[in-house]
């Protein structure tokens, strides 16, 4: 049975490790379905829009009910909610090999989407919850590199595995990716910030009327607009990019590397990070590591070499690895201590609003610009949005430092 722990108590060496853990496995079948998926659509014949909409729908679900998560998190403990969003992400994985079709793939991207996207969330919670006030940039920082050395080593070794004995070999080890987050979330301390109180449906019925009001908060929903555009560029690599890569030849182990090399480049990022803001600002590094993570990725299509593609995904995964621990920072110092999952559950909301337009906006776009303008279309549509968020910001004359 866990015990139990107050909220910023001082965690033990093992349960510190184990909250690293629960970033490795958390994020990381969201990297993997984002490989697989596309791969998967190739394989059963599926046409562009078709691929778009599958993409979008594991989106769709996390964005309706992400706030109510965020609040049950708050109710019922972050770790209790891992345990089961551990167990179903990875059910769901091993189910992919056995669909047919695409509307046998778009009911296992309804309901896996929201188990990936509460293993992330309520991991994410944990995290901040766990950390003294003075130590949360160092520790977000360790805690974003843990999950992207995940989302290194994971695509690495699916990209071999498919190639070596098919798509369902890709999905068993995202099936067990899942499942060890169920495993590491065991032994940790349950965090109490506050009596918890509340039914399930008094819970979740009123977690919107708690947070939206919230957005009236500029820094608070200046973070969420920078969340939605960190996301919706995230959204390219995990629809078309691995399209365009199997368009000029990559092999799927070619196509594992290149994830790889994204998510190796988020650990550097990762670390980074607080660093970078003490020799800049918390702003500065918000604002130019979204647009770095932008522009490389919508520039992939321009280039075929592979050590070009291998540069620019390079440069896309450091600006999503500086971008990350920033952002959770930045909610931490805008947050309640007893409103953090429901922050978070917006957070995830926005996350999962970039995930569900970018995809069909590109599947779309695809067919009446290519490939390429569409990724050059969709780049300049983020980019302007970056802008027209960085002058909201200044002419708030708002800092996050």
């Amino acid at each position: 049975m866990s015990s139990t722990v107050s909220a910023g108590a001082p965690l033990r060496p093992l349960q510190r490790a184990l909250v690293y853990a629960s970033a490795f496995f958390g994020i990381t079948t969201e990297s993997l379905i984002g490989m697989l998926l596309p791969l998967w659509a190739l394989d059963r014949g599926l046409p562009p829009a078709q691929l778009g909409i599958a993409v979008a729908l594991a989106s769709l679900s996390p964005l309706l009910l992400a706030v109510p998560a965020g609040a049950l998190c708050d109710r019922y403990g972050d770790r209790r909610i891992m345990l089961w969003a551990g167990l179903g992400a990875g059910l769901t994985a091993a189910l992919y090999p056995l669909a047919g079709g695409f509307l046998s793939a778009c009911g296992l991207q309804l309901l896996g989407g929201l188990a990936r996207s509460m293993s992330w969330l309520s991991a994410q919670s944990y995290a901040i919850r766990a950390t003294p006030t003075g130590e949360r940039n160092s520790f977000m920082g360790r805690f974003s590199f843990a999950g992207s050395i995940g989302m290194l080593l994971a695509p690495l070794a699916a990209g071999a595995l498919v190639s070596w004995q098919g798509l369902g070999a890709g999905f068993l080890l995202m099936a067990m990716w899942g499942g060890l987050l169920t495993l590491v979330a065991l032994p940790l301390p349950d965090i109490r910030e506050h009596e918890r109180v509340g039914t399930l449906w008094q819970v979740t019925g009123g977690a919107y009327r708690q947070a939206l009001p919230l957005l009236w908060q500029a820094p608070l929903l200046i973070v969420m607009l920078l969340t939605l555009l960190r996301l919706s560029s995230a959204a390219v690599n995990a629809s078309f990019y691995p399209v365009h890569l199997d368009q000029i030849g990559f092999s799927a182990a070619r196509i594992g590397f290149m994830f790889a090399c994204i998510n190796g480049a988020v650990s550097v990022g990762s670390l980074m990070a607080a660093q970078l803001i003490r020799r800049s600002s918390m702003t500065a590094v918000l604002f130019g590591s979204i647009v770095l993570a932008t522009f490389s990725i919508s520039a992939v299509p321009l280039v075929t070499a592979p050590l070009a593609v291998g540069l620019l995904s390079a440069l896309h995964g450091l600006g999503l690895g500086l971008s990350l621990p920033t952002l959770l920072a930045a909610i931490g110092r805008q947050t309640a201590p007893s409103q953090r999952g429901l922050v978070i559950g917006l957070r995830t909301l926005f996350n999962r609003l970039g995930y569900f337009a970018v995809p069909v906006l590109l599947g779309g776009l695809v067919h009446g610009l290519g490939l390429k303008g569409a990724f050059l279309a969709t780049g300049a549509l983020l980019l302007a949005g970056l802008g027209g968020t960085y002058a909201y910001l200044r002419r708030s004359r708002l800092t996050y430092d």
